[in-house]
């Protein structure tokens, strides 16, 4: 039994930093951006930074994600 892969949507995530706790470690807030499943990883690696000009705390990573669902054939 083959299983087929059928994409339904990707989103941007921007790990950004937003200061420090009471406790001095790191605290961090995700900003999610609608993709297309189609769209290439440098297209949505583009759009990300380009989003990150309007941020006002500073970049920790970018992450794609993608949903998909699973058939069987």
């Amino acid at each position: 039994m083959a299983i087929v892969k059928v994409p339904q949507n990707s989103t941007i995530a921007i790990k950004l930093q937003k200061g420090i706790t009471s406790a001095g470690s790191p605290a961090y807030v995700t900003r999610n951006y609608p993709g297309k499943p189609s769209a290439t990883d440098q297209d949505l690696f583009d759009v990300a930074v380009a989003l990150m000009g309007l941020q006002a705390y500073p970049l920790v990573d970018i992450a794609r994600v993608d949903n998909a669902y699973l058939l069987s054939e």
